[in-house]
């Protein structure tokens, strides 16, 4: 199956964007403006559609998939494990001891694609009122580093290896905010916005990968792993709901009384929670929003 990855699918949608807004622009002879008030009032009733793009996460709660020691999920815990550590020690072919060494300092999102629905009451052709939900998988991914039998001549070259730490997690946004456009331009206008958000995160995995084998850091024993010994496996839910607010600036592009994009920019400053990496951190979404109407009655 062929997959597409996040910038891929950036690429498309934002490809695709532009070419609706240039057909808008030379289309724009063909439709009149908002400049009689009736008109304008007439553009009240129910608007839906969906949404894509790119949302770019602030990293503060990343350094919750770093595994450093006091973490929920820390690298310790692997390492332990007499089972996992017995593991690792022949992977690696030590020869006396394996030793954590360093961890990730700034863990990092990297950025995501984002797709959701809205719909949207427009109280005239300026103001609407909407309520939208969104989806995002991120992911945070970062290196450690181990020592493999510390050289007992302090003059010898320590062997420092490698290996990835990273976690994977799930957002859904429920956004209620209120939007206008000034200006009677059908083709082409701009767009502001603001309201209030909530966000819900649950963690997917939070693990380490030491020669290719997955480690979980979350502990869903209810003691130490032991292999082949049939324990119980609890299910661990770790995130939880958070609430913020947000701004949006962009434009509105109609191509009939039926179908409008609008592309933009919106800012949200709300809070993760996420354990112990739970603050109020900044994160931007850019968009594309298409929005339908009256689609049995085209005009």
């Amino acid at each position: 199956m062929f997959l597409l990855n996040d910038r891929t699918k950036f690429s498309i949608t934002f490809s695709f964007l532009f070419l609706l807004m240039l057909i808008s622009v030379i289309a724009s002879a063909q439709y009149e403006d908002y400049s009689i008030p009736e008109d304008c009032k007439s553009r009240s009733g129910l608007e839906y559609g969906a949404t894509a793009g790119f949302y770019i996460p602030g990293n503060g709660s990343a350094n919750f998939y770093s595994g450093k020691p006091g973490n929920e999920n820390n690298i310790e815990y692997v390492f332990r494990n007499t089972y996992w550590y017995n593991e690792i020690y022949q992977m690696l072919d030590a020869n006396d001891k394996v030793i954590l060494s360093e961890y990730p300092e700034n863990m990092k999102y990297n950025p995501a694609f984002i797709f959701g629905l809205f719909a949207k009451y427009d109280l005239n052709c300026h103001t609407g009122i909407y309520i939208q939900f969104t989806n995002a998988k991120l992911r945070a991914k970062d290196v450690f580093s181990v020592e493999v039998d510390p050289p007992i001549d302090y003059l010898a070259e320590p062997d420092i290896r490698l290996f990835p730490v990273y976690g994977t997690e799930e957002r859904n946004l429920a956004d209620l905010g209120i939007t206008y456009s000034p200006g009677n331009k059908r083709a082409a206008r701009l767009m502001l916005g603001g309201g209030v958000s909530m966000n819900s995160t649950l963690v997917k995995e939070s693990v380490v990968r030491i020669e290719g084998k997955v480690y979980d850091m979350v502990n869903k024993y209810s003691g130490s792993y032991i292999p082949g010994s049939g324990q119980m496996v609890y299910d661990i839910r770790q995130g939880g709901i958070g609430f913020g607010v947000f701004g949006t600036v962009g434009g509105r592009f109609e191509f009939s009384n039926a179908i409008a994009i609008e592309p933009g920019f919106t800012v949200y400053y709300k809070k993760i929670s996420l354990e112990s990496a739970s603050g109020f951190y900044p994160q931007y979404v850019f968009f594309v929003r298409l929005c339908l109407r009256d689609l049995i009655s085209f005009e």
